[in-house]
């Protein structure tokens, strides 16, 4: 031995001392064999592990006796047991309401349901409608337990000077003033404000909210709202982490990065590039002043695409065609494509049902001002702004340059469930921020950025999809999929929530034939049961998941069995899906020959890429 090595040989010589009595000697027997491949610790705890295991799972019943199909036979009762408790719930709420109220005829003419009755026998009843509410003291509440009123009908027609209810609830809290709200809460009990802070506040634009002017005088900007008035008495809050709408994370990633703090939990959508986030580049012009403030080519744009869209979504039944809408920075070029869309109806008289009223959502083209509240399946964003005549660009961009432009854009940009296009006259790097201090402007830069090239364009990239596996149990699954010829990738999504293996489609690499769930520390760490077991499954399903459950008590026993299992689960979803597909192309085949589809040269069937 050299004499160098001989103080590391005196220091082994002590560890191996210390290991053998401490009952490591095959350990350091292995060691010294040069049978142990990697570091020594993670080889004593993959050996300790292997060696306790099977021990912890005898000692306890609950785990020696599982088994997959009994467990996922419990969970499934669960859910049935949850549905049918939900549907008790209603009907139960519904009884308790009905306070044992008198039939209409059994009532006196002289009691508060007496007065009433007169008064709807009546042709043209003689008595105000505030009037006959305060007549109605005892009874109004038993009559009407749940009303839906605007603040304003709350202030003309309920009588003031007595708590008229239990409960007063603000929804889309973040547009009512402070003054329109006292009369509401002084009639109730109780008051829960639900808002969201980042979203429109009440304005006193009216009509001028596209106006250029950065100086808008103070009663024509923003407003205080309700929200603003309790989250700064610093009241009890609960903030909603869930995000439902998108699809498609595409769609929420930015907001949620620039507005929300990465706090909401999105789910992935079943695809391996969603694309649900669109930028269309347009060489148009913007019309100032006495231009009316419009972008034709714009408009153009988005009117040909609503066209195209509507038309290939004829060809579907209509249970299953999407919902659409636009949106416009300014009411001008929002009366611009309406305009265009009339000539498109009168052109195309069948694509009318798309547009008809008494349809739950049809197509809509608002503005910024007052889009809030509304969502489509696919929603088409024209920015308009852009170069003027003389390829001019100003860094004005009407209410975004105000204070709270960024609540505009954070509305304008969360409208759609499934996809997003963006039209758009300038890019990113057209935006000046040495020429503005606009925090709505900021915005538009950075959402130009990220509509164009994805989500590498959002600061916390290093942060997105397909990560490491949390666990080596995770990594070994992953890696016995793998070795039966399946595609898989880890940690699918940008969230706090991902789904720990997608397994990517045999047939269709754009997209994944399923997510394969371990029941590891993001399954355990769920508040309830049936955020664990019901809503979060359902909430992927219905995103077009198919989920596969391995659990790990199965996998410590027999994973060879588990893997043959999900193996062909895998095989058969595949042999559906085809399936499927063959049957969806037939269906469509006829269809084609029935209505003569296929000769309308105008429909557009390409998918369309991020840029265009």
């Amino acid at each position: 031995m050299p004499r160098a090595r001989l103080a590391d040989w005196v220091r082994w010589t002590e560890t191996r001392n210390q290991a053998n009595a401490a009952g490591l000697g095959p350990l350091i027997e292995a060691l010294e064999d040069g049978r142990v491949a990697g570091p020594a610790d993670e080889a004593f705890e993959r050996a300790y592990a292997a060696w306790w295991l099977p021990w912890a799972m005898d000692e306890s019943a609950e785990l020696r006796r599982f088994s997959h199909w009994d467990h996922e036979s419990v969970i499934e009762a669960f859910r049935r047991l949850d549905a049918r408790a939900a549907e008790l719930a209603s009907a139960e709420v519904l009884r308790l309401l009905a306070h044992d109220l008198p039939a209409r005829d059994g009532v006196t003419r002289r009691s508060e349901l007496g007065v009433l009755r007169h008064q709807l026998g009546l042709k043209r009843p003689s008595m105000p409608i505030r009037r006959l509410l305060e007549s109605l003291p005892e009874t109004f509440g038993k009559l009407a337990p749940f009303v839906l009123m605007s603040p304003l009908s709350v202030a003309q027609y309920l009588p003031a000077g007595r708590a008229a209810f239990d409960l007063v609830i603000f929804d889309e809290a973040s547009q009512i003033t402070t003054w329109d709200a006292i009369g509401a809460i002084a009639r109730g009990r109780q008051t829960i404000v639900v808002g969201d802070p980042k979203q429109l506040p009440p304005t006193n634009f009216f009509g001028r909210a596209d106006d250029e002017d950065e100086s808008l005088p103070e009663i024509e900007r923003d407003m205080p709202s309700i929200l603003d008035e309790v989250a700064a008495a610093g009241m009890s809050e609960r903030h909603l982490a869930w995000h439902y709408r998108s699809r498609d994370e595409a769609l929420i990633a930015f907001s949620n990065r620039f507005y929300y703090g990465g706090r909401l939990v999105t789910f992935p959508a079943p695809s391996t590039d969603a694309g649900g986030l669109t930028f269309h580049k347009v060489d148009g012009v913007y019309a100032r002043g006495s231009g009316g403030r419009v972008n034709r080519k714009e408009a153009v744009a988005v009117a040909d695409t609503v066209r195209r869209r509507l038309t290939d979504w004829l060809r579907l039944p209509e249970e299953n065609r999407p919902t659409l809408g636009v949106i416009t920075f300014n009411s001008e070029q929002q009366s611009l494509v309406l305009d265009l869309l009339d000539k498109v109806r009168r052109d195309a008289g069948d694509l009318e049902w798309f547009f008809a009223d008494d349809r739950e959502e049809p197509v809509i083209v608002k503005n910024l001002e007052n889009i809030q509240g509304d969502e489509r399946d696919v929603m088409l964003f024209s920015t308009t702004f852009g170069p003027d005549h003389t390829g001019k660009l100003t860094m004005n961009f009407g209410p975004l340059n105000n204070a709270g432009g960024e609540r505009r854009l954070n509305v304008a940009v969360t409208r759609s469930r499934r996809e997003l296009h963006v039209f758009s006259s300038i890019t990113a790097d057209q935006i000046d921020l040495g020429r503005t201090r606009a925090e709505g402007v900021k915005d538009l830069k950075a959402f130009l950025d990220y509509a164009e090239r994805g989500a590498i364009a959002l600061p916390a990239r290093d942060e997105g999809s397909l990560g490491p596996t949390e666990s080596v149990f995770e990594e070994t699954v992953a890696d016995a999929i793998r070795s039966k010829g399946w595609e898989v990738r880890p940690q699918v999504g940008v969230s706090g929530f991902r789904i720990d293996l997608g397994v990517v489609h045999p047939d269709q690499a754009g997209r994944y034939l399923c997510g394969v769930e371990c029941d590891g520390a993001q399954y355990h760490s769920s508040a309830t049961a049936r955020d664990r077991d019901k809503v979060r499954q359902s909430v992927l399903e219905g995103l077009g998941w198919t989920i596969v459950r391995i659990w790990s008590t199965d996998w410590f026993r027999n994973a060879e069995a588990v893997v043959e299992r999900v193996h062909t689960e895998l095989e058969r979803l595949v042999e559906t899906d085809r399936r499927a597909v063959e049957s969806a192309k037939a269906n469509r085949d006829t269809l084609d020959a029935e209505n003569g589809a296929t000769q309308d040269g105008s429909v557009d069937r390409t998918p369309e890429g991020r840029k265009s």
